[in-house]
Parts: C-alpha cells; structure tokens; sequence
C-alpha cells in the first residue's frame, strides 16, 4: 500500500454530515457519530459501532496471507482506530465509485458501492475446483439514516443481496466456467449501516418502504459502477 494521501472531502446529506474523500488508494466516509453496523468486513465484521468505513483498493495480484492485519495496518498509517473502524478491500479502480440515495418516509438511504464482475460466481452452481482470482468485487456499503433494530439490519442485508442480483442478472452477467447467471463474486463484501435516529422499525424487507428504498439505491449504484468499467452487458 502507498504512503497516505489526502483525498480532496466532501460533506454529504446524510444524518450528522457524512463525509467522504476517494482518490485512487482508498474511499473513506467518516460519520461524526457511531453508526450501528452488520457487516462481512475484514475488519468490523459481525454486529458492531463504527464511525469511520474504508474502502481500500489492491493490485489484481495481491495475495496477502492475512488481510486483516494488513487493513489494520493501513489504518494505523493514516491515524484510524480498528475499533471504531469498518474496512474492506477491492481490485475494482476506485474510479468506478457510484452513489445512489432514496427516501423511505422520514428516513433516508445512502449506497456506495465499487462493484467489478471479473470473477462473477453463480452461487447455485456446483463446484467444480476453479481457482478464482481476486479480480473483481462487489464491496456494498449501505447507510441508513434511520433505527433498525438488529433484526432489521439483518432484513436489510437480504434486500441488498436480493437487489444485486437483480442488478447482475438485468446486465446479463454470468459465470464464466458455469455460463449460468450469476449471483455474485467470490469476494462480495456488504455492510450495513444505521444512525438509530428516529423512531424503531423493525423490518426492512421487501414489504417496507425501507426494504424497497435499500433495493433501490443498491440496484442502481452496481449498475452505475459497473457501466462505469464498461463491465455487463447494458
């Protein structure tokens, strides 16, 4: 990983001020406030708080034995506590940054996503011993202003997941060693991300406004970062 740089930053409308600065090492978006997080990261997986989400991009070739710890280690190097930290990483050029929003009644949804299909997987398929290279991801962030509960986090993940793949399958995208459409890639990473304002709702799934508001922004943001690598079919 390069020596840090300062990315130029920009302060989006979204709960406390929700700021973002991308260049081509890496994408961080710092909210002032803990936000409530279900994740898959490499650092801040599980249930967790989080107030700072990175995006770090590596060369095709990257095969570190322990990612963690080198995410970690990037972290330390540019004055960010692991702890208070979710922290993915992508071969997808940064570049290919997209940005969706939605309302859902009061509360509003933020996607961003880096999405790159080179190693497109169909999950259904069966095995077939296919060495995959990390070429190609799809590193979801979704942020909520609003107060899932964790049960609500979970239900908002499943609609994200559902809309990713209605994303990947209106492209046409399949699994190259399968020819079967596709589901995913083999190093998908999602998080889910919430302020707790307002009032409690329990459900996000595909019969709330909130549910079809994360499909939504999730739809188009894969599609909108994928056109931007001249990636799927239009």
């Amino acid at each position: 990983m390069d020596a840090p740089r300062h990315a130029p930053e920009r302060v989006l409308a979204f709960g406390d001020g929700l700021r973002l600065a991308a260049d081509d090492g890496w994408v961080h978006l710092h909210h002032p406030s803990p936000l409530r997080t279900l994740s898959n990261a490499l650092v801040g997986d599980g249930l967790g708080w989080s107030r700072d989400f990175c995006n770090f991009h590596v060369d095709k070739g990257y095969a570190g034995e322990a990612p963690g710890r080198d995410l970690r280690a990037w972290l330390a190097g540019r004055g960010l506590d692991h702890r208070e930290t979710l922290a993915m990483m992508t071969a997808v050029p940064l570049d290919r940054l997209a940005l969706e929003e939605a309302r859902a009644g009061d509360m509003t949804v933020l996607a961003v996503v880096t999405a790159g299909v080179g190693n497109a997987v169909d999950i259904t398929a069966p095995p077939r011993g296919d060495p995959r290279l990390v070429v190609g991801t799809l590193n979801v962030l979704v942020f909520i202003d609003g107060c899932p509960g964790d049960g609500a986090l979970v239900n908002a993940a499943l609609s994200a997941t559902e809309a990713k793949v209605r994303a990947l399958d209106s492209l046409g995208v399949r699994d190259p060693h399968t020819g079967t459409p596709a589901t995913g890639t083999s190093t998908d990473c999602l998080a889910i991300a919430a302020t707790r304002r307002g009032p409690p709702t329990p459900y996000a799934g595909s019969g709330t406004a909130l549910g079809r508001a994360i499909a939504a922004t999730v739809f188009r943001a894969i599609r909108a970062s994928l056109a931007a690598g001249g990636e799927g079919a239009p």
